[in-house]
């Protein structure tokens, strides 16, 4: 039962500690890949259970918490008020590189082009976007209208459906509020799986993390996105077993609402942020 008389503290957990250590582990071993020391597998995957682990038994936790009563509607608002600081957080790290790429196409390629004409980074070099890059190191750039229009409609439908799970949830409608979940999740999987084969068209094209700056703008926006899009979507699976157990009501639903917040935020924007400015324009 719920007590109105306190603010619900939790004992002391390892899972936190196993996250991050997970996350350090999976970083020295995406180290080693790259830089060929050693075989990089290994430390990434024992990285990755970490994560796992550390996550679904926090997220256990913290629902059986829930579930039994301990929370009251103040630490609700905790949640939702850590939510949107965690956005806001994700938001600026995320437009750090959008920035980036905005410097580099405002202004560094046209102020390049624009030196001594006996200067250049490479014969034939020319100031647009985007950048073919040398012919020794040369590439096709990735076109707007093909994988990545598809990965950018799959991700507006997938918020088009989550918004329509959640109002299923205000009309007390679960079969609508479980559907909506399901075809988020499965958009979601979609686009992950359409990622992987824009990489797998991407390394044909000859771009790489070598291909100059836009090889690294490319790989670094996608691949921060697909991280964000890869977390959503574990999140979303959570709601979506708790939803079939008949967790969450109108009166009720703080986790569907901060996770729908975290994709809208976090994952949709800013994959329609790159799409538009990164292949289209």
């Amino acid at each position: 039962m719920r007590s109105d008389s306190h603010y619900y503290v939790p004992p002391p957990s390892s899972y936190p500690i196993a996250i991050n250590l997970g996350l350090f582990i999976l970083t020295l071993g995406f180290v080693l890949r790259l830089s060929a020391l050693a075989s990089g597998i290994i430390p990434m995957l024992a990285g990755v259970a970490a994560i796992l682990y550390g996550v679904f038994g926090w997220l256990g936790k913290i629902i059986c918490e829930n579930e039994s009563g301990k929370y009251q509607p103040w630490e609700d608002r905790s949640f939702r008020i850590g939510m949107a600081y965690f956005i806001f957080s994700e938001i600026a790290f995320f437009g750090s590189f959008l920035l980036a790429l905005m410097y580099v196409r405002a202004f560094s390629l046209p102020e390049l082009a624009s030196m001594d004409p006996h200067f250049t980074l490479w014969p034939d070099f020319k100031g647009g976007w985007p950048s073919g890059g040398p012919k020794s190191q040369a590439f096709t750039p990735l076109g707007a209208w093909g994988l990545p229009a598809v990965n950018a409609i799959l991700i507006l439908a997938s918020s088009v459906s989550l918004m329509w799970a959640r109002k299923g949830l205000s009309a007390a409608n679960r079969g609508q509020m479980v559907a909506g979940l399901a075809i988020a999740l499965a958009l979601g999987v979609a686009f992950l799986l359409q990622q992987a084969m824009e990489y797998r068209h991407a390394a044909e094209l000859g771009i790489t993390l070598a291909s100059g700056v836009y090889g690294t703008n490319f790989y670094m926006l996608t691949g921060v996105h697909g991280v964000h899009m890869l977390v959503g979507i574990i999140m979303l699976g959570v709601l979506l077993l708790r939803a079939f157990h008949g967790h969450f009501k109108p009166e009720s639903h703080v986790g569907l609402d901060i996770v729908a917040w975290y994709w809208n935020f976090a994952v949709v924007v800013p994959g329609l942020l790159v799409f538009i400015y990164f292949y289209w324009l």
